[in-house]
């Protein structure tokens, strides 16, 4: 899931995705860090420890960690491809909408404790209890009985079953042949059965988990990681990660200082590293996965008008107002699915046309702006200044400019949203399903403009059923142009994402937005 706001941490968000990386090369250049030993320390700046279980997973940082932490029935390999991790194999029914998983043989928790597929199915239901108050829940929401399951239904009704130690089968609402992916998603991961619905069953100083890698206590603000030996695939190859969440000073001046091994850095800074002799041949870039969008609460006048919503994003000139907002480096968003998980053949057009923009309006019944109040608009997502200003100017309209604290904000759109509100997202798994279904269906936890359209529902399912290519690209066009048409959200822009790499770090691949997996890592013999 994969919320946050503006001006949070390190770098911008990440992604649950692994994608193509572009290097930037600078030649004649030499390393800043020296190649460690095997099995050296890797050290990381992470950022802020929020939580250790993945039933409260609340931004990409904790994503991250939490990946190393435990394992689920698939990961994903640095570039991108599902392979087996829990799960030896599985089978897909003919019809698409029954995976049967074969846990692999001799699974333990990092303490020794047995692992087998009860524990998984546990897990997922433990996900889905409302009694947990889980905050990405509806990553399973395409299992059968998992949304009746979160809004109080039985748990006997979900499709979960563990016909034996080593076997759960998994019954789905419709096909998707995505659904691997979610399983390599860190929310669906296998935690220990002392696991409960409060967020404190889980310590540094008594930690079991299921993944490459323990936490092996803490060294001052530091948290430490061991390599678990209990590994699905054994001990990792560096046996320790150091997660930095503080430095003294900026996470540039800390790697050329030979302090860090692996740090995100923002685009500002990415601008002069290309150029720099030294630093420039440890700067990857990938791309851009996230996005940052405003929303309507479409559940109150006037955006329960769908010709309102219209008229507000027509009048935005995307592409001029994000430079101005986020300057050269900044890209105007076509669709709330970034472009690396567009099907080809997806629209991509973010047109703008004030004279539609007013005419919608008086067509709506405020040729009067005044009837339209003062408009709220929550600006703690993004740089909200450059829109707030063109519909003021351009449309009349009175807006009146709020922001709040990061934690303040996320229960207010769950509970109140203002009449606008901006948030930066990024998806669970590699479909664009996961951002439709997870922002846009109706009974979405993440749908904080509380929009409800029959007829995008029809089509986004039929789109996710598809399993020719051709068709489903075709199928997610039309999911577009109806989202275009409704206009519950105006996507705003694509982030940037770069990483600075230590000389002599392998096994990074096609590096990621967020989902660095430790145990695949190894330094330079």
């Amino acid at each position: 899931m994969h919320r946050q706001l503006r001006g949070r941490g390190l770098p911008r968000r990440l992604l649950i995705l692994i994608v193509g990386l572009l290097l930037v090369a600078v030649s004649g250049s030499a390393p800043v860090s020296s190649t460690r030993a095997a099995g050296g320390e890797l050290r990381y700046l992470g950022g802020e420890i929020k939580t250790l279980d993945p039933a409260f997973i609340a931004d990409a940082g904790d994503v991250q960690l939490l990946l190393q932490l435990y394992a689920g029935l698939t990961r994903l390999d640095e570039n991108g491809e599902v392979y087996p991790s829990l799960a030896s194999s599985w089978d897909v029914s003919q019809d698409g909408r029954t995976y049967t998983f074969h846990l692999a043989d001799g699974l333990r928790f990092s303490d020794g404790s047995r692992l087998d597929a009860n524990d998984v199915r546990r897990s997922w239901l433990r996900l889905l209890d409302p009694a947990t108050h889980a905050t990405a829940p509806d990553v399973l929401s395409i299992v059968s009985g998992a949304r009746e399951r979160l809004a109080g239904g039985s748990e006997d009704d979900v499709g979960l079953q563990a016909t034996d130690a080593r076997t759960l089968v998994v019954s789905l609402r419709h096909p998707a042949s995505y659904f691997t992916s979610i399983t390599a998603t860190p929310a669906t991961f296998v935690v220990p059965r002392t696991a409960d619905a409060s967020q404190g069953w889980q310590t540094a100083d008594r930690f079991v988990g299921s993944g490459p890698y323990v936490v092996d206590g803490r060294d001052g603000s530091d948290l430490l990681l061991a390599a678990n030996p209990n590994y699905v695939t054994g001990a990792p190859p560096i046996q320790r990660v150091r997660w930095l969440t503080d430095l003294d000073g900026d996470a540039v001046t800390a790697f050329s200082e030979d302090k860090l091994d692996l740090t995100g850095v923002s685009p500002a800074d990415a601008g002069w590293i290309a150029y720099d002799q030294r630093l420039g041949p440890h700067l990857h870039k990938a791309a851009a996965l996230d996005v940052q969008y405003f929303g309507f609460d479409t559940s109150r006048p006037p955006f329960n008008d769908a010709r309102v919503r219209r008229a507000f994003e027509l009048a935005l000139d995307r592409r001029r107002l994000v430079e101005l907002s986020l300057g050269s480096a900044g890209v105007a968003a076509t669709s709330i699915v970034p472009p690396a998980l567009q099907p080809e053949g997806f629209p991509i057009e973010a047109a703008s046309n004030l004279a539609e923009a007013r005419r919608l309006l008086d067509e709506a019944g405020y040729a009067d702006r005044s009837k339209l109040g003062s408009i709220v608009l929550n600006a703690s997502g993004l740089d909200a200044g450059p829109a707030a200003a063109t519909w003021e100017t351009d449309l009349g309209v009175d807006i009146s400019l709020e922001t709040m604290d990061f934690a303040d904000y996320l229960p207010t759109l769950e509970r109140d949203p203002p009449q606008i509100f901006t948030i930066n997202w990024i998806a669970d798994y590699p479909s664009p399903y996961a951002l439709y279904s997870l922002l846009l269906l109706p009974d979405a936890a993440s749908n904080y403009g509380r929009w409800q359209d029959d007829r995008f529902v029809k089509l986004l399912e039929a789109a996710a059923s598809g399993d020719d290519p051709s068709e489903a690209a075709r199928a997610y066009a039309a999911v577009e142009n109806r989202v275009t048409e409704q206009a519950p959200v105006i996507p705003w822009s694509y982030g940037e994402t770069w990483w600075l790499t230590a000389a002599g770090l392998r096994g990074l691949g096609s590096l990621t937005t967020g989902l660095l997996d430790f145990g695949r890592l190894s330094w330079d013999t």
